[in-house]
């Protein structure tokens, strides 16, 4: 009898464990993987580094209804600086610079994805959203991980903390200390 009632939990834990990996999305010619609350938009543009150089930028865009508990748009944006790896050192500092000047920054810090060196970003907005962002650089390419919602919904933490950055066998990138070339796997 108690072996009948454990069925339906067992099943209950199976179909929520598939709804939640239906967010996992990932994108092997940009080389990561991201909890996008639905399947993303590409659009292809350009992206002015604050030296000048104009370099191409994928911009993979997902956006949640407003009735939901995730509302918001969520974004990935994948810059190539293979035309310009002198620029790369600075692109986090330059990125994280035109994501706080769209509003008040409350919380500004230096962080690690899988010890690849990050700046991670709140930014409360005039308009009453908040922006999560992570931004980080691997390889030559800039990643800019965005999250505007609401304030009246929990904040997307859980989306700007999912980027996984790949190689080029789609492996995740781990590196045993921030700085290091050394990896975990």
């Amino acid at each position: 009898m108690r072996f009948a009632s454990l069925i339906p939990a067992a099943l209950v834990l199976t179909l929520a464990g598939g709804a939640f990996a239906q967010g996992e999305w990932s994108n092997r010619d940009d080389r990561f993987v991201v909890n996008f609350p639905a399947e993303p938009a590409r659009a292809d543009t350009a992206y002015k580094t604050a030296k000048g150089t104009n370099l191409t930028a994928h911009v993979y865009t997902a956006q949640a209804p407003a009735t939901s508990i995730q509302a918001g748009i969520y974004s990935v944006t994948v810059v190539d600086y293979s035309a310009a790896p002198a620029e790369l050192a600075t692109a986090i500092s330059e990125a994280s610079d035109a994501i706080r000047a769209k509003g008040m920054s409350k919380y500004d810090e230096a962080g690690a994805i899988d010890q690849i060196k990050s700046q991670r970003l709140t930014i409360e907005t005039a308009d009453k959203h908040r922006i999560f962002a992570e931004v980080l650089a691997e390889g030559n390419r800039l990643y800019i991980v965005q999250a505007a919602t609401p304030l009246n919904v929990p904040p997307p933490a859980q989306f700007q903390a999912s980027i996984q950055i790949l190689d080029a066998n789609g492996l995740r990138i781990r590196y045993r200390r921030v700085g290091s070339t050394e990896r975990v796997n």
